[in-house]
């Protein structure tokens, strides 16, 4: 059960990493992003940016900034879901 557990988590980082790369592949982007420029989807409102100007002010690049917010939400999504699925199980 751990190792399956590990292997999802690591493909879950994996993809979220994937996500990132293929969405802001230059700088200008990321930083557009990141600054709140550029129109965001309905889910990415005023926290995603808020926290990846944060990541920047202690000295990460934009597209890295906003790869390891990805990630992290990925993370917290599948402990979200994991957690769900226990409480119907008990």
């Amino acid at each position: 059960m751990r190792r399956s557990r590990m292997i999802a988590l690591v493909l879950v980082c994996a993809v979220g990493w994937a996500y990132g790369f293929q969405t802001w592949k230059t700088s200008v982007r990321a930083e557009a992003i990141a600054l709140g420029l550029e129109g965001k989807p309905f889910v990415f409102r005023a926290l995603a940016p808020w926290i990846a100007q944060v990541l920047m002010a202690l000295g990460l690049p934009a597209g890295l900034a906003l790869s390891v917010l990805v990630i992290f939400s990925a993370i917290g999504l599948f402990y979200g879901l994991k957690y769900l699925s226990d409480s119907f199980r008990s």
